[in-house]
């Protein structure tokens, strides 16, 4: 039954000769030539234009639609049958009748030339990261009839050759028919074979592509039993997971301890007790290299010329593709265990940069590849009516890894490590990253006056709020992506927590975070001195059950994701310069990897042997219960003991340094100088540089008797304060180079020179203090005073 023609919206009494826009007052022509290059188009292909706004007289705001009437339904069909020359049948017929024929024309039209016709299909393609795979099946649609060899002769009915000219031309139809193919064409096919061979492999080398074809699936899955990817990240869940899961939430690691001539101090903790004894001897069997770490094949040309370029001076002793170091640490990282590595140093971070950026890598490429591979398992067994059963090798979105820096200095190095290592032949957006994250040449300034440690931090973009979206093709790398088409996630916790805000903001987002499979955290003990509040709010939002599906196949999901248990296959990488409390916090809170995990630190000589002056040095430990209590207690020992002991004299009480860690803590002592009218200057991270020079000029010529010096100010400015005569330490710095930086300030001239006899250092710890005390008089010091029965302890 024919369709009734759709009611027209606007002037219900406007004619259809699509030239006059008319409204209740009054009808007014419109000139062909007053209507905009779209508008021209619409009325050359529909013959009208029907407006949707009450203001007609603003042509280039309007929005207009087609109207089908049941004539040109009619006038279409009628011609679409003479130009037929098959029988239609009546079913076909009447589903024919029941559907208008020019509003199909019209919007096949649209989904042929729109760009975003195959928008679902490629959203998923690029879930599964087959983007590219993608545009190879647009080419070989185009070029199917084109599929022959050199030399070949195309034998076609008068039929097929009459079909074949009006899509292809007669110039190419004839050139088929005497053999030979055109160059443009050849050259077309050639690539597109190439990339289709390519997206069949893994990207190893011609001689490993073979063992990727759908008939050698399984002897190559069957190569594969000893890579550790497959055992912790496969498509099925590791023997004896559930009782896995419920040791780690209980808390039952076993501990082993060893130490290792180029680790330290290494501290293992596993759920087994046979894992323990299994990795007690370190494997140093030079052959193991690349290859035997299942790093894929095309990381290690590469991984070897970065080696040779930038570590070809360090130590080889077990592989010549690793430095000592890397080699021990990535014997545990490709394993997927939990790693808290407390000993990174100028020395070796370029080293501890470029092995984790490597891992991440080749973690990203494998996930990839084990989707390539099941989608030619499943096309294979489709085309064959098989049945392969599940298949489980996604998450819920697209990315794996997460790595996080403080600034945006030490993002640019990580994603150069990255483009470097990749070995992708083209980089995206690789000018807007060097804009953003760089700085000029002529900009980068080097302070020889400051120690080198900050000169490595601080050098180049010390921005700390950036986010980088990296996405790998066969091909390219693809930088500033959309998080949730991305591999890798490059942030810092600022400017992850800005997106996954709190309960009480209205737009928020952290479900690209729910299928993170490895967490990368770089200077670690930097983000002590930012907010550690953020590295903390960030690993809560971790791996849990997204709110929306982002064209999720939820059938392909891995049953440990939709169990929400997938932070116990979490891989933790953190990188520090030290252990902090918080730092153990999270270790024992948020690393619960069913695969093991480990603490690696080091024995401390202590950098009390740094310090230049011949000063009395005296450390208190004073008593306390429990942590909680330590910041009371310590206030009150301020204020009871060490206040009362510079007020004796004037002499004493000018020139003094108080050096605190805690803004907070900074906070009570500075209320309660200025309630008790002390004279005192302050110096803290949110000080202007007006009042800097003016704190830093009225203490050094003793208008002020006190300045308040907080540790967070020394990080990012390391003045030297001249004029200091006394230092107290109202608690240990977490930096143990502060502690020598802060007392040689004494050797600096003061106005009245005064003699050296005169200083004086103060200290106060409790027994909580233990991992700041160690790096400051050396560990096997700090264990005696820590639990002796002494609580004074002088050093000269």
């Amino acid at each position: 039954m024919a369709r009734k023609p759709q009611q027209q919206r606007g002037n219900p009494k406007r004619k259809g000769t699509g030239t006059n826009f008319g409204n209740a007052k009054k009808s007014k022509p419109t000139k062909f030539g007053q209507l905009s290059k779209s508008q021209k188009e619409q009325l050359i292909e529909y013959g009208e234009l029907d407006p949707t706004k009450e203001d007609e007289d603003d042509l280039e705001s309007k929005i207009f639609r087609k109207i089908i009437r049941e004539e040109d339904i009619d006038e279409e069909r009628n011609r679409q049958y003479e130009d037929s020359d098959k029988e239609v049948s009546e079913d076909e017929e009447e589903e024919a009748w029941e559907k208008p024929s020019s509003y199909n024309k019209l919007v096949n039209l649209l989904k042929k030339n729109s760009r975003n016709a195959d928008f679902y299909k490629r959203q998923k393609l690029e879930e599964e990261g087959l983007e590219d795979a993608l545009s190879e099946e647009e080419e070989d649609e185009d070029d199917q009839d084109l599929d022959l060899q050199d030399g070949e002769t195309l034998e076609l009915t008068a039929e097929q050759a009459e079909e074949f000219r009006k899509k292809y031309g007669d110039a190419v139809l004839q050139e088929l028919q005497n053999g030979g193919l055109p160059n443009d064409d050849t050259e077309e096919e050639s690539e597109g074979e190439d990339e289709a061979e390519e997206a069949l492999s893994e990207g190893e080398d011609d001689e490993e592509n073979e063992q990727l074809q759908v008939e050698d699936m399984d002897d190559e899955e069957l190569a594969q039993a000893n890579d550790f990817y497959e055992k912790h990240f496969g498509e099925y869940s590791p023997e004896d997971f559930n009782h896995r899961v419920a040791l780690a939430e209980e808390k039952q690691w076993k501990l082993n301890c060893r130490n290792d001539p180029v680790l330290n101090q290494v501290m293992s903790y596993s759920l087994e007790e046979a894992a323990d004894t299994e990795k007690n001897d370190t494997n140093e069997d030079p052959s193991i290299g690349l290859a035997e770490f299942k790093i894929k094949q095309r990381l290690h040309e590469p991984w070897s010329k970065s080696a040779q370029e930038h570590f070809h001076n360090a130590k080889h002793s077990y592989n010549n593709d690793f430095t000592d170091l890397q080699y021990l640490l990535y014997q545990q990282m490709q394993e997927y265990k939990d790693i808290v590595y407390a000993n990174r140093s100028l020395e070796d971070c370029e080293e501890i940069r470029r092995l984790y950026c490597l891992h991440a890598v080749n973690h990203s490429y494998k996930t990839r590849d084990r989707i390539l591979k099941n989608n030619i398992k499943i096309t294979a067994a489709q085309n064959e009516d098989k049945d392969i059963g599940e298949i489980k090798d996604q998450g819920f979105t697209r990315p794996k890894v997460l790595i996080v820096v403080p600034f945006r200095n030490s993002a640019l190095k990580i994603i150069d490590t990255i483009i470097e290592l990749s070995g992708t032949t083209q980089q995206d957006n690789k000018k807007r990253l060097t804009k953003e994250f760089g700085v000029p040449p002529e900009d980068i300034e080097v302070d020889t006056s400051k120690p080198a440690d900050f000169n490595d931090i601080f050098t180049g973009n010390p921005d700390d709020c950036f986010r980088v979206g990296i996405k790998f093709t066969r091909k390219t790398m693809k930088i500033y992506s959309d998080f949730y088409s991305s591999d890798i996630i490059v942030a810092s916790p600022l400017g992850l927590r800005l997106i996954i805000g709190t309960q009480e903001d209205k737009k928020r987002d952290f479900d690209f975070l729910s299928s993170i499979e490895m967490l990368i955290l770089d200077q670690t003990d930097v983000f002590l001195t930012q907010n550690w509040e953020h590295v903390e709010h960030l690993i809560d939002h971790l791996n849990l059950i997204p709110k929306d599906s982002h064209g999720c196949d939820f059938s392909r999901v891995k049953g440990w994701y939709l169990d929400g248990r997938s932070k116990y296959l979490r891989q933790t990488l953190s990188f520090s310069s030290f252990l902090t409390p918080e730092i153990n916090a999270m270790f024992n809170k948020n690393c619960k990897n069913i695969h093991g995990k480990l603490k690696i630190k080091k024995s401390y000589e202590g950098s009390i042997h740094d310090v230049l002056p011949q000063v009395q040095q005296v450390f208190t430990r004073i008593p306390c219960k429990n942590a909680v209590e330590a910041a009371d207690v310590r206030f009150r020992h301020f204020i009871d003991k060490v206040l009362p002991t510079l007020r004796k004299s004037a002499i004493s009480q000018e020139h003094t340094l108080i050096f605190i860690p805690s803004y907070f803590d900074f906070v009570r002592v500075r209320n309660y100088f200025t309630d008790h009218n002390y004279s005192f200057a302050q110096l803290c991270e949110y000080t202007s540089n007006a009042d800097i020079s003016r704190s830093r000029s009225n203490f050094f010529h003793g208008r002020d008797s006190f300045m308040l010096y907080t540790e967070r100010f020394h990080f990012f400015r390391r003045y030297n304060i001249r004029g200091i005569k006394h230092v107290v330490f109202y608690g240990l710095p977490d930096y143990p180079q502060f502690y020598s930086e802060i007392l040689n300030c004494l050797t600096l001239p003061s106005h009245d020179n005064s003699p050296f006899n005169d200083w004086t250092c103060t200290s106060v710890f409790t027994r909580y203090d233990m991992l700041k005390l160690e790096r400051i008089v050396g560990t096997k010091r700090a264990q005696r005073m820590i639990s002796g029965d002494k609580e004074v302890f002088m050093f000269a």
